[in-house]
């Protein structure tokens, strides 16, 4: 019967019931719809963060090729009881003699060495008192047995006294040659051939692709043609053709690929004027010269596959050398890896080996979505790389783990990120609930009082209560979830969505349509249980003079107090700074997420302060007594505002949270956006980095810069800078170092520079002193600690290291910075570019910087376009801008789409301020019946009654709006400090104030449409509806 009549009742009330369940549908619909975000954003993480890997996997192969020294080993019976011989054989079955080669030899915990009983091909080991002369003396060394010619071979044995039954596993050797890095154990296979290796690894579960690679360093003019050689040192690459194809960074510019021939780089085509056809020589390092048909010239200046560094000093850091030759992976291993296998052995005077490794790249499109379970999947397919050849002494760089290691810590950074950026949603939808509980008591007060006259208990009244607010929250949540399922499907995409795990987003579904039920039922029922344990005449007067809870408690002052010194204790102790993630380093974004707890305070102290300073403002409208000559519409409006200041100064702050959220969540992204596009145009140098690929002609030099410029491109500079390019001298150290010639006046005009990022100095002032003096050098902070020199010290300066035009300088210091725009790689030293022209005779810049005619988007796509399109076209450039040159050792989280969840967040605001307007016009209705209906019955005219409404109505939307945008701005403040770690500069506070007016008007529209409806439903009620107490 219970069930009856609620159902009944909600279905009578329809109006107040659709009411409802729209605002509770808005809240779950918000909840709901920020976790499905987060598990479709979280879902593409993983591809997001290997998506700039060029190399997944490298199994570095420390063995030498042709290392061919084998021992074996075994033990014999010898018929004797306790007694066993131990056999080991040593050969090399390479094709060069082993030098320095020692056997060692040692039994293992019960086994004993018996004295004397070491042969050497039949020969007695002499040993000093008996001791085992493989493994003597305290070092345990073994026995050299000086060089071992190809096809040699050693026997060697003696006798061990044993307890048990012998076994291979009593006795441990090991054989090492001045060849070797580390011993070889008895028994081990033969080394696999890097293509053989290459061949299993890609048919390991998960490895897409397994290609050698070969890479060999030649010494100082080792590349020539027709007697010419090229000056320089050079490199000697050893790949497939299907290795160039999956890598586009290595360009084909002319010919093909070919399994007897080279591709040489473009720059030593040019140097040597050769092409397809020609023939080029190699000076190996065993003092042979190898003659190869040139098959194709290519560009590998932007190789990162090729010419990142393996070494740990300086590991993944570019370091490009112009003079280069590609051949196949067959004749690098049949023609070019055995001289510098003979270099090593023989004149023993070369002791780089080349690198061999395969390079693996992973089945991407099989990495789960989540990262953590893509790391584990990852590890798995590593320790089965590992598990092939196991033997042999190599070793692996697991680049890809390392990223997804890192994306794992941004993951769960960005889901609290994000759930942070969405909790004032949920509270909103929490509040607004309360607020439609308030309101729907009000309209249940009758029916409540008949029911008591009839004998309806307060336990009855309470359990209809329960039972009618579970209907509505039940269907408010269900329509909620399909709400933000959908909302979030358009913003996101259904493939974003179908990436997700189906059991994460089953879990969202779930958590979101219960914590929804929860917060917006919870409240729902709580406000309404209030009104039954009132008497309808004293809830009535409490609602109208009485002021709230947390006015009387003064919650917003402790709230204010609490945040000021929450935020000066954080900035006391440096909290807002976090630790910036770095991929590198394999370390996640440290974001101090406890911080946000600021904002959220900020935002509900700040919105209650300004419902307090309304409340206080209105309440001064009421004329009382006094006689004055103003309108009676005009004392009537001030008489109904005044003497009821508490109602619309609660609707007023449910406005201002919703104003202050949307004009938070602008300014967040704002700010996010900008510190993402003065990230990468500090990464980039500037709008644009233009580079001329290798060998193109004309060639652009360092006074072509205006052969660049146009209208759409006004300025230009030139910039040269490599790696490791010089070597600086201090008069106590040196160290090879990046150094950076620049046009002092060209650099400053074009490029972000920022005064803090200058020691003692500014910007403008540490340029002009390079450029005014040309021995002037500045020198970053760090390279200055490290070379022990202070500004005015002097310094000698190796400029074009390794170079036919190397030449030492001597400079002096002049100032000092921390970092500089235009190279993410880190530069070490900054000169004028003339001091480098001048001291050196190339006149070929590495890049140059420009600016697009203005700071927007469409000005940089017409800039790109004067570039790529006729007169410079015929320069043949490669264009990186500052819209996609993000820096690759960021955190993943600096690309979230921010944007997204700032769009969903403010539909639903947006809908939550139109609902509040409504049930606000809808409490209206229900206070003033016996107001209006008294008025009208005097002769007061329709828009006398819709101008009093719209000024209470005015008074909540507008004071509402005004309070939220200045809240807003400080939340939002709170926000991007907190996200400081995340950019390489310090992120800009961005207040779009167009932005933030935009929610303000429409919550002030929507009040003000929401006041022509109740009027409209005012002067539709007949007079006996309006005289009936509500």
């Amino acid at each position: 019967m219970t069930l009856s009549y609620i159902l009944a009742d909600l279905r009578r009330n329809l109006r107040r019931t659709l009411t409802t369940v729209v605002g509770i549908t808005v809240g779950v619909g918000l909840f709901c719809g920020v976790l499905f975000f987060i598990d479709g954003l979280t879902a593409s993480m993983t591809q997001r963060s290997v998506s700039a890997l060029t190399i997944d996997m490298q199994r570095i192969v420390q063995g030498t090729a042709g290392n061919g020294v084998r021992l074996h080993q075994t033990v014999e019976q010898t018929g004797e009881p306790g007694v066993g011989q131990v056999v080991l054989t040593v050969s090399n079955r390479g094709r060069f003699p082993a030098h320095e080669v020692t056997v060692r030899s040692q039994p293992q915990p019960g086994v004993t060495f018996k004295k004397g009983s070491a042969f050497l091909d039949g020969r007695p080991l002499p040993a000093s008192g008996g001791a085992n002369p493989l493994a003597a003396g305290s070092t345990g060394a073994g026995l050299n047995l000086g060089t071992l010619a190809s096809g040699g071979h050693h026997r060697i044995t003696y006798q061990i006294a044993i307890d048990t039954t012998a076994q291979p596993q009593s006795v441990r050797s090991s054989v090492s040659t001045s060849e070797t890095v580390s011993p070889v154990p008895a028994n081990r296979p033969a080394e696999t051939p890097l293509a053989e290796l290459a061949a299993k690894l890609a048919g390991v579960r998960g490895v897409a692709a397994a290609e050698p690679l070969s890479i060999g360093a030649l010494p100082d003019s080792s590349i020539g043609a027709s007697g010419h050689l090229a000056p320089g040192p050079g490199r000697v690459f050893g790949f497939e053709p299907g290795f160039a194809r999956r890598h586009q960074d290595i360009r084909l510019r002319t010919g093909s690929w070919r399994p007897d021939a080279a591709v040489v780089s473009a720059e030593v085509a040019d140097e040597l004027a050769i092409a397809v056809g020609d023939t080029v020589t190699l000076d190996l390092p065993d003092g042979r010269r190898i003659h190869l048909p040139v098959s194709g010239t290519a560009d590998f200046s932007r190789a990162r596959t090729l010419f990142t560094s393996r070494r740990g000093g300086d590991l993944e850091t570019f370091q490009y050398t112009p003079l280069s030759v590609a051949v196949s992976s067959g004749l690098f291993a049949d023609r070019i890896q055995p001289a510098y296998e003979r270099a090593l052995r023989i004149r023993n005077d070369f002791k780089t080996p080349p690198i061999r490794e395969v390079d693996l790249t992973l089945d991407r499109e099989a990495l789960d979505a989540d990262p953590q379970t893509a790391l584990t999947q990852t590890q798995a397919v590593a320790d089965a790389v590992m598990q092939v050849a196991p033997y042999q002494d190599d070793y692996l760089l697991d680049n890809i783990s390392n990223t997804l290691s890192v994306a794992v810590a941004d993951s769960a950074a960005a889901k609290r990120l994000f759930v942070f950026l969405g909790v004032p949603g949920a509270l909103l939808a929490a509040m607004l609930s309360a607020y439609a509980g308030n309101v729907l008591a009000e309209t249940q007060r009758r029916e409540h009082a008949v029911l008591r006259i009839r004998g309806a208990s307060r336990r009855q009244l309470l359990r209809m209560l329960a039972l009618h607010t579970t209907l509505i929250t039940a269907a408010g949540s269900v329509v909620g979830l399909a709400v933000g399922y959908l909302a979030t499907r358009q913003l996101l995409g259904a493939q974003s969505l179908a990436r997700a795990r189906t059991t994460d987003l089953l879990t969202s579904a779930a958590l979101g349509t219960l914590a929804g039920f929860v917060a917006t039922g919870l409240a729902l029922y709580l406000t309404a249980r209030r009104s039954v344990d009132r008497e309808i005449n004293e809830d009535r007067a409490a609602y109208l003079r009485r002021a709230p809870l947390w006015r009387r408690l003064h919650v917003d002052l402790l709230i204010v107090t609490v945040v000021v010194i929450g935020t000066t204790v954080a900035l006391t102790l440096g909290a807002f700074a976090g630790a910036p993630g770095s991929v590198y380093f394999g370390r996640g974004v440290d974001l101090n997420l406890k911080l946000l707890l600021l904002p959220l305070a900020a935002w509900v102290g700040g919105s209650l302060v300004a419902a307090r300073f309304i409340s206080t403002a209105l309440g001064r409208l009421d004329p009382g007594s006094r006689a004055d000559l103003q309108p009676l519409r005009w004392r009537l409006a001030q008489l109904n505002i005044g003497r009821r200041p508490w109602p619309i100064a609660n609707a007023a702050a449910l406005v201002t949270l919703i104003v202050a959220l949307l004009t938070t969540l602008a300014t967040f992204t704002a700010s996010y956006d900008q510190a993402k596009s003065e990230d990468a145009r500090f990464a980039t140098g500037a709008d644009l980095r233009v580079t001329q690929a290798a060998g193109a002609q004309p060639q652009l030099d360092i006074s072509d810069s205006t052969r660049l410029t146009s209208k759409a491109v006004p300025q230009a500079t030139p910039v040269i800078f490599a790696t490791s390019n010089v070597i600086l001298t201090s008069a106590r150290t040196s160290d090879p170092a990046n150094l950076a010639a620049v046009d002092p006046h060209g650099y400053q005009a074009i490029a972000p520079l920022h005064d803090e990022h200058f020691v003692d100095s500014t910007s403008s002032r540490a340029l002009s002193k390079i450029a005014s003096d040309p021995h002037a050098v500045l020198l970053s902070e760090e390279m200055a600690t490290f070379l022990k020199v202070r500004t005015g010290d002097d310094l000698d300066v190796l400029l074009a290291r390794s170079t036919q035009h190397q030449r030492t300088v001597h400079l002096h210091v002049v100032g000092l910075f921390t970092r500089l725009p235009g190279f993410p790689e880190g530069a070490d030293a900054v000169i004028d570019l003339h001091t480098f022209a001048r001291a050196v005779p190339s006149q070929t810049p590495d890049f140059f910087l420009a600016n697009a005619a203005t700071n927007t988007d469409g000005a940089l796509d017409a800039a790109v376009h004067a570039l790529e399109g006729p007169p410079a076209a015929r320069y043949d450039l490669h264009i990186d801008t500052r819209r996609t040159n993000l820096s690759s050792d960021q955190s993943s989280l600096a690309a979230l789409n921010i944007k997204g969840l700032v769009a969903l967040d403010s539909g639903f605001a947006l809908g939550m301020a139109s609902i509040a307007s409504g049930l606000f016009v809808f409490g209206l209705l229900l206070h003033r019946r016996r107001e209006y209906a008294t008025l009208r019955a005097q002769g007061c005219e329709a828009r006398s009654i819709l101008w009093w409404i719209l000024a209470e109505t005015g008074a909540v939307s507008i004071g509402g709006a005004l309070a939220g945008i200045p809240v807003g701005i400080v939340m939002g403040t709170y926000f991007v400090h907190v996200l400081q770690p995340l950019f390489v500069l310090s992120p800009p506070l961005v207040v779009p104030f167009s932005a933030a007016l935009i929610p303000a008007g429409v919550v002030i529209v929507a009040g003000g449409a929401a006041a022509m409806l109740g009027h409209w439903l005012v002067q539709r009620l007949d007079p006996a509806e309006l005289l009936r107490d509500g």
